[in-house]
């Protein structure tokens, strides 16, 4: 069994760094009176989407340190695991090699070994047959297993200590990330208690919100193009996806950044985006761009109905081998949880205790909800918008929402940009 995984890049430094940059940026909420037309509107729609944004930063670093955390519980129970069968190895060639020595100086044949006979406490003969004993090949190769063995064990056990100090920092680091992201979505609560008084504000706030998703959009498809473009020239064709001079070329793009959270069960983060292209050359076909991914639901609506943070914490490492399938989304206990389209809905509790929601959605689209400190109501059809349930800490540490989202009731993809589109 091993001991030792390769953890993910979640490292401590990293996570302090991001803690420091978060509490740098805070801004205290001033008073400001809801009276805002033209530039002003704007300006207090940026200052709602940087609060957000700060607020998003600080949730990416405390999930990516629970991520960690969870990776070093996982890492340090499977030392413990292999600490255990050590022990017992070197239990069993301590005893047989105790079981020599007795049998030596009770008269039974087999020889004695130096490590379990006090020489100067024996007679003569009894000395001559240790030291006797001492040359015989197969003891001494089993006195050397055991010696191995001891030492082994002494480096596993203070790999373990070392391990138990890194998950405690750990532990102490999340707990100071989580207090710094409630702290920033506390903060934009105030923000937007000030600034979304007026109709103006929302309107501004709206369309800065939709600016900033056509710029994800165009990046996520420009990388993806510029993947594509580096998967055509190692393929040696000599061609690129973007242009073509005898044949015709198109390209279009949708990207999706890849993201995670925990997920019914509790589940890195990966990126997908989808561009296609051709390009008509008589030198071969350029390589395959990648598979398109889904594009973000454009009819839903964000699942937390209050001042939130969330995080791309898609594919996290969870215990036993899983991994994180939805997004996590952070907010105060109580905070309503809405359904993101209208469908039925369905309520009930898994294993690790959380409070959970399983929605399918009249698109065809399958949504889970998770770690609710409350349902709202029973089992029902539900319209878009209607408060289902309330955000807690059921199954968890931080208050949050783990939310996933399953295309025509599929397997889950990456909620985050579905969430970042609407949130």
């Amino acid at each position: 069994m091993s001991v030792c995984r390769t953890i993910p890049n979640w490292r401590a430094s990293g996570l302090v760094a991001v803690l420091a940059v978060v509490l740098a940026s805070s801004v205290p909420a001033t008073s400001v009176f809801a009276d805002y037309q033209g530039s002003a509107a704007d300006q207090a729609a940026r200052e709602i989407l940087e609060a957000r944004e700060r607020a998003n930063a600080a949730a990416q670093a405390v999930f990516e340190a629970e991520s960690r955390l969870d990776s070093l519980s996982i890492e340090l129970a499977e030392a413990q695991s292999d600490l255990i069968e050590m022990e017992a190895t070197v239990a069993t060639l301590r005893d047989g090699l105790a079981e020599s020595a007795v049998r030596q100086f009770v008269g039974a044949t087999g020889p004695a070994i130096p490590l379990f006979a006090d020489v100067t406490s024996s007679s003569q003969q009894a000395a001559a047959q240790v030291y006797r004993a001492a040359a015989t090949d197969s003891e001494l190769v089993r006195a050397d297993d055991y010696d191995a063995a001891v030492a082994r064990l002494a480096q596993a056990r203070d790999d373990i200590e070392r391990r138990v100090t890194e998950t405690e920092q750990a532990r102490e680091a999340r707990a100071e990330l989580k207090a710094a992201a409630e702290a920033e979505v506390v903060r934009l609560e105030e923000i937007e208690q000030q600034r979304l008084r007026d109709a103006e504000v929302q309107r501004a706030l709206d369309r800065q919100r939709a600016e900033r998703v056509e710029q994800d959009r165009l990046a996520t498809a420009a990388a993806t193009q510029a993947d594509a473009d580096v998967n055509a020239a190692a393929s040696g064709d000599g061609t690129s996806s973007s242009s073509g001079s005898s044949g015709s070329s198109g390209s279009s793009g949708s990207g999706s950044s890849s993201g995670s959270s925990e997920s019914g069960s509790d589940s890195g983060s990966s990126g997908s985006g989808s561009s296609s292209g051709s390009s008509g050359s008589s030198g071969g076909s350029p390589a395959p761009a990648p598979a398109p991914a889904p594009s973000p639901v454009g009819g839903i609506v964000c699942p937390v109905a209050g001042p939130h943070g969330f995080a791309d914490t898609w594919g996290a490492p969870r215990s036993g081998g899983r991994t994180h399938k939805g997004v996590d989304m952070i907010a105060a206990i109580g905070v309503p949880i809405v359904a993101v389209e209208s469908g039925w809905v369905e309520f009930g509790q898994i294993s690790n205790g959380a409070l959970v929601a399983r929605h399918w959605g009249d698109s065809g689209d399958y949504y889970f909800y998770g770690h609710f400190s409350a349902f709202e109501g029973s089992d029902r059809y539900v319209s878009q918008g209607e408060v289902i349930a309330y955000n807690g800490t059921t199954g968890t540490f931080t208050p949050h929402l783990h939310f996933e989202v399953h295309p025509n009731g599929g397997v889950a993809v990456n909620p985050y940009p579905y969430v970042r589109a609407v949130c």
